[in-house]
């Protein structure tokens, strides 16, 4: 596919959101450089950097690249909307100012999707990058390294998301119709709009999952992800109660508030949330949590 003519090829916009990530800004932008599909423009959108991002951005000489200051700082989730804005390409791709990506990325996926269709996203493998060796640090490598992916062709997701997001943003492409008939980010999530975007999607169109690992996943001291768990779980209700009511989605909402009481009683030392684990449920879920660990 490297050597076709690129106008012959879809339009894949990425799309880099930034604030004050300077450290490891050129790695990501240099890793989208190396793509051996060439058919891209990258959507920089700065949320008001105060650090060197600008400069690091303005010092590629790529009409490709597409820089943008935003107006005022807002939620990463308004963020991403904003930039998906200026995106011109008929498919979007999602990359944070931290990861990076394999110089075939975008061909493998891009070729797996122009295959198939009715697929709104595609996913791939990727490894984690240790930043910091923290115990938290360390923990949430272990937690990622279990997601590991077998190749498939295309197919609902969506019952096997209400499970738990399994998929790192930045392994993602989204078909930019089937993202225009979610209506966007919700702007009132800070941390799962993410997972809410795939299970709105899902919903919609079937997934192609890669299996090779094409993302160098960063892990370090910042991601939201780990030192918001609480978070989580209250924007995990909200997006939840959004859903089409069906029983995978009643587990799902189960599953959430046990794993909400677990984490209030274990790691904020909430004891009056005891009372909650001699519910039958409850106990039917430790056993559960057990088993998985066991057999992990």
């Amino acid at each position: 596919m490297s050597g076709n003519n690129k106008d012959e090829l879809p339009l894949v916009s990425v799309i880099m959101n930034c604030y004050n990530g300077e450290k490891y800004l050129k790695e990501a932008i240099d890793s989208v450089l190396s793509q051996t599909y060439s058919n891209w423009q990258l959507v920089f959108w700065d949320n008001q950097s105060t650090d060197e991002s600008k400069i690091i951005v303005k010092s590629y000489n790529d009409v490709r690249i597409c820089y943008y200051f935003a107006e005022n700082h807002t939620s990463l989730s308004k963020a991403r909307n904003l930039a998906i804005q200026k995106a011109e390409g008929e498919y979007i791709a999602f990359l944070d100012s931290d990861d990076i990506w394999l110089s075939n990325k975008l061909e493998i996926q891009m070729e797996g999707l122009r295959k198939q269709s009715n697929i709104g996203i595609s996913y791939c493998g990727f490894e984690t990058l240790l930043t910091i060796n923290s115990k938290d640090a360390i923990n949430q490598a272990k937690q990622y390294s279990k997601f590991k992916y077998k190749s498939h062709n295309s197919k609902s997701i969506y019952h096997k998301l209400l499970k738990g997001n399994f998929i790192i943003f930045s392994t993602v492409i989204l078909k930019r119709d089937s993202f225009d008939k979610t209506n966007g980010f919700s702007e009132n999530l800070e941390q799962n709009e993410d997972f809410e975007i795939l299970l709105k999607i899902s919903m919609l169109s079937n997934a192609i999952c890669i299996g090779s690992d094409l993302v160098k996943y960063r892990i370090h001291s910042t991601n939201n992800s780990y030192k918001n768990a609480l978070k989580n779980f209250i924007e995990s209700e909200y997006i939840f109660s959004n859903l089409p009511k069906s029983y995978d989605l009643k587990l799902a909402i189960d599953r959430n508030a046990i794993r909400k009481k677990l984490y209030l009683i274990f790691f904020e030392q909430k004891w009056k949330e005891m009372k909650y684990l001699f519910y039958p449920k409850y106990w039917s879920h430790l056993i559960y949590l057990a088993f998985k660990k066991a057999i992990n």
